[in-house]
């Protein structure tokens, strides 16, 4: 019942200037990430960070909570303006 859109994907910029992506529909490959959502500040609770190689060669993406997170608290990061398309209704 896996469907792949396209439209959960988080770009990471390599040196020679292209990006690579993590999907984050793909439940195999996601984990937990699938299920951040969408606030704008200051409701997002945690920041994106990624590299483009780390300790391994590969690409990292990581969160870093901004504020203490409550038990049971939606996570939820800023999408960025690239994400929304004209006439989105960004809350």
């Amino acid at each position: 019942g896996q469907t792949i859109t396209g439209t959960y994907l988080y770009g990471v910029v390599v040196p020679n200037g292209e990006a690579i992506y993590v999907d984050a529909e793909d439940e195999y490959s996601s984990l937990w990430t699938r299920f951040l959502n969408h606030a704008s500040p200051p409701d997002n609770n945690v920041n994106p960070k990624s590299i483009h190689q780390s300790w391994n060669g590969q690409p990292r993406v990581w969160f870093v909570a901004i504020r203490d997170i409550e038990v049971g608290e939606e996570i939820c990061f800023d999408y960025g303006e690239d994400y929304w398309l004209p006439g989105d209704n960004v809350v």
